[in-house]
């Protein structure tokens, strides 16, 4: 995994932290997340892009769906670390 100075940043807001802990089991689409986490769209769609491009997420297209999921390769172990210290909020 590459380091990342922003990483951290993921963790400083609680949408953030609801959407990262909507995908810790499973992917999810947009329309899932916003069901699942109680946000927005335009909430959801904000927070998604910043974690891609922090690592800690990762996407695919199925049709006019786009699934997002923990990037397993990049950040997931450091992303399930710090749910367990947040998972009482």
């Amino acid at each position: 995994m590459k380091k990342n100075p922003y990483i951290l940043r993921a963790f400083s807001s609680l949408s953030r932290i609801k959407l990262l802990r909507c995908l810790k089991d499973k992917e999810k689409n947009v329309g899932e997340l916003i069901k699942t986490c109680g946000l927005s769209q335009s909430a959801v769609s904000q927070h998604l892009k910043k974690l891609k491009n922090w690592g800690l997420v990762s996407c695919y297209k199925q049709g006019k769906k786009v699934y997002y999921k923990l990037d397993k390769k990049n950040a997931a172990e450091i992303a399930e670390k710090l749910l367990v210290f947040y998972k009482h909020l």
